[in-house]
C-alpha cells in the first residue's frame, strides 16, 4: 500500500481515538503515506483533514437539504445526508488512496449510502469498534438481539446514538440494502464482535476478515513507572483504591456505573472497617458518599496517557461493569500496568481478561457478584500481586500497540491484493 485514508468521527477523545492515532502515525513507519478524514477535527495533526460539513449548493437547495434532515430526524430515521462523504477519496489530495479504513461512521458526519460505490472504487476495510453498522440505531445493543432479525419495536430509543421515534426497522432495512451492495474487509478487536458481525446483516458483505486486538502503548502503560500520588489525589490514607476509566465517566450510558456504585455500596456494608475509594475518570460529577468509609470521586478525562498510567499503577484494582464490550482498552491498559481487573460484563472483555489469572469476571448486572470478587482480591494481597504480574506479562504478549499497527497494515495490504484479484 502506498497510501491509506482512515475515516473516523473525531480525531481526539478516548481510547478509540488513541487507536486511530497510533495507526495514523504507525503506518508511515511501514512505508505507507497515511491520512485521516474526520467529521469533527479538534487537533492540529497535519495529516488530519475535516470532511466538508455543508453542501456546496444554492441557498434554495441548502434549505431543502436541512428540511429533509429535520424531517428524517423527527421520524427516527438516521441522518445519512452528508454530501461531503461523496468527496471522501479527494480528502487527502492526489493520488487517491489505495485502501480506505472506515472507523466510527456514526456521529452526524458520514453518508453510509456511499459505501457500495466506495467499495467498488477502492479496497474498503471496516474496523468494528461497536455494533452500530448492523443495528437500527444503537452502537451497543445492551443485550437486545433484535439486530439479528430486523429491529423494530426498539426497547430503548435513548441508547446512543439516540433517535426521537422508533424508525429502527427502516434504519435496519436501509443498512441491509446498503451492505448487500457492498464488499468489505472487516477487522475486529475481538472474535466475539466478529462473530456478531457475521450473524448480522453485514455478514454477506464480508469479503475477508481478521481479529486484531486493540493495542496498548507499552512504553507508557507499564508496571515500571511512577504511581499517582494518592495523597495529592485526595485518597484517604489506607484506602483501597478502585479505578474505572471511560469517555464521559458516569454519564456514559454504555458502562453501567450504577452496578459499580451498587457493588461498592454492598462491599462497604459487608466490610464496614474498610475504607473504599472508587475513582471514575472521564467526566465531572459531585462526590458521592456511600456510608461512613466509602465514596466515589469523579475526575475529568486525564490529559495524557502518562497520567492515566500513573493512576493505574496507584490502584489496587481496575473495575468495570459494562453490559458488553467489543474489546475494553481501559482494562487492557490497566493490565499492562500490572493492575488486576475485576469486571462484570460479557463480549470482548472476556478476551482481554483471563479469568482467574489476570483478574476476575462475573455476569453483568450482578453487583453482589462484583462486590464479592472485589472483596476477595482486596483480602488476598498475595493473589492480587500474582495476578498483577500475570496481567503485565499477558498484556505485553497480546496487546502491544506496535504489533497491532503491523497486523492492521498487513491486513490492509492483503485486502488490496484480494480486491485487485476479484
Amino acid at each position: 500500500m502506498r497510501k491509506v485514508l482512515l475515516v473516523d468521527s473525531v480525531d481526539a477523545g478516548g481510547g478509540a481515538e488513541r487507536i486511530s492515532a497510533a495507526v495514523l502515525d504507525g503506518f508511515p513507519a511501514l512505508g505507507t503515506e497515511t491520512w485521516m478524514a474526520v467529521g469533527h477535527k479538534s487537533g492540529d495533526h497535519p495529516r488530519v483533514v475535516a470532511l466538508p460539513r455543508e453542501p456546496h449548493a444554492a441557498p434554495g437547495r441548502r434549505f431543502a437539504h436541512e428540511a429533509r434532515r429535520t424531517a428524517s430526524r423527527l421520524a427516527g430515521i438516521e441522518d445519512f445526508d452528508h454530501p461531503g462523504s461523496h468527496r471522501l477519496l479527494e480528502a487527502a489530495g492526489e493520488p487517491e488512496p489505495d485502501v480506505v479504513f472506515l472507523g466510527n461512521l456514526h456521529g452526524d458526519y458520514f453518508d453510509l449510502r456511499t459505501v457500495p460505490e466506495l467499495s467498488r472504487r477502492v479496497p474498503t476495510v471496516l474496523r468494528l469498534a461497536d455494533s452500530w453498522s448492523f443495528t437500527g440505531h444503537c452502537a451497543v445493543p445492551l443485550g437486545c438481539g433484535r439486530w439479528e432479525h430486523g429491529c423494530g419495536k426498539c426497547p430503548d430509543l435513548t441508547i446512543p446514538p439516540a433517535i426521537e421515534r422508533d424508525g429502527t426497522r427502516v434504519n435496519w432495512q436501509r443498512k441491509l440494502s446498503i451492505f448487500s451492495r457492498s464488499s468489505l474487509f472487516v477487522v475486529s478487536p475481538s472474535q466475539w464482535q466478529l462473530e456478531r458481525a457475521r450473524r448480522s446483516l453485514l455478514g454477506p458483505a464480508i469479503a475477508g476478515s481478521a481479529v486484531v486486538p486493540n493495542g496498548v502503548d507499552l512504553d507508557t502503560f507499564t508496571p515500571a513507572g511512577p504511581a499517582a500520588d494518592r495523597e495529592a489525589l485526595g485518597v484517604p490514607a489506607g484506602a483501597a483504591l478502585l479505578v474505572f476509566v471511560c469517555n464521559l465517566g458516569a454519564a456514559n450510558r454504555y458502562k453501567d456505573v450504577a452496578t459499580l456504585r451498587r457493588a461498592v455500596e454492598l462491599l462497604a456494608r459487608a466490610t464496614p472497617d474498610r475504607t473504599l475509594e472508587l475513582v471514575v475518570v472521564g467526566g465531572r460529577a459531585p462526590l458521592e458518599r456511600l456510608g461512613e468509609r466509602a465514596r466515589i470521586r469523579h475526575l475529568p478525562y486525564l490529559d495524557t496517557p502518562e497520567a492515566l498510567a500513573r493512576l493505574h499503577r496507584a490502584a489496587d484494582l481496575y473495575v468495570h461493569a459494562a453490559w458488553e464490550e467489543t474489546f475494553c482498552l481501559g482494562a487492557a491498559e490497566a493490565l499492562a500496568c500490572g493492575t488486576p481487573v475485576v469486571a462484570a460484563g460479557t463480549g470482548g472483555l472476556a478476551e482481554v481478561v483471563d479469568h482467574g489469572r489476570t483478574g476476575l469476571l462475573s455476569a453483568p448486572e450482578r453487583p453482589e457478584e462484583l462486590a464479592s470478587s472485589i472483596g476477595r482480591l482486596l483480602d488476598e494481597p498475595e493473589t492480587r500481586a500474582r495476578m498483577g504480574a500475570s496481567a503485565a506479562e499477558a498484556a505485553g504478549r497480546r496487546f502491544d500497540q506496535r504489533r497491532m499497527v503491523e497486523q492492521l497494515h498487513a491486513f490492509g495490504a492483503e485486502a488490496e491484493v484480494a480486491w485487485s484479484g476479484r
